[in-house]
């Protein structure tokens, strides 16, 4: 039976928040999502740093190999946002060993054992329910997932880099680096994985990402 975990941030009042739930779902059980999950990250990877197209032609390439892979693996996490029926945060997770043959490469090179590392992917959310502790939610649930399974070392996510000066950027935006650091993620020297995908106005353009690691502590 798939947990379903009913929550309210402390800003219950906000429309966003008045009905969200937060539904784990594991495995082959991602398949019945995968569709959402996909237009959800086409929507909310357009904006920087991303600026995913996910209308252009083989736009959803980003997302599938990483979410067939979830499905594929029975040690795979999917943790899921609802407002009413409707779907508006993702994250996802699996063993490194489970993933993409070209990320484990990456991790590889570093001299990291894919079978000791828990990859988190990508956290999506729609941008009126943020900042009320949903993005702390989804990191919380894959590390308990990974916790549960046992065996691994570290979590691990990679993340998109793009220069200080690109003209792109928004002039007040805000990284992420500061909560992924209170998280207790560092990102690894040397650890980079090349990812090509459709980028508004560019059509597929080569991006590199940089690796990020915390510790997983064996218990909360």
């Amino acid at each position: 039976m798939t947990p379903v975990t009913a929550f309210q941030s402390a800003s219950a009042g906000h429309p966003a928040n008045q009905s969200v739930n937060v539904r784990t779902v594991v495995g082959e059980a991602i398949g019945v999502h995968v569709d959402d999950i996909a237009g959800l990250w086409g929507t909310v990877l357009g904006d920087w740093p991303y600026l995913y197209d996910g209308q252009a032609e083989h736009g959803a390439d980003l997302p599938l190999p990483h979410l067939q892979a979830c499905v594929q693996s029975w040690r795979s996490v999917a943790v899921l946002a609802f407002d009413g029926d409707n779907l508006v945060g993702a994250a996802t997770g699996l063993p490194l060993a489970d993933a993409p043959g070209s990320v484990q490469r990456a991790f590889a090179a570093v001299g990291l054992d894919a079978t000791r590392v828990f990859l988190c992917g990508e956290s999506v959310l729609l941008p009126g329910y943020r900042g009320r502790g949903i993005g702390h939610r989804f990191f919380d649930e894959r590390e308990s997932h990974a916790r549960l399974i046992g065996g691994f070392d570290l979590t691990a996510f990679c993340a998109v880099e793009r220069a200080a000066d690109d003209p792109r950027r928004p002039p007040f935006g805000r990284g992420y680096e500061p909560f992924w650091r209170k998280r207790g993620y560092r990102p690894r020297e040397g650890l980079q994985l090349m990812l090509g995908w459709n980028e508004v106005g560019a059509g597929i353009v080569p991006h590199r990402l940089a690796g990020w690691l915390r510790p997983l502590e064996r218990s909360r």
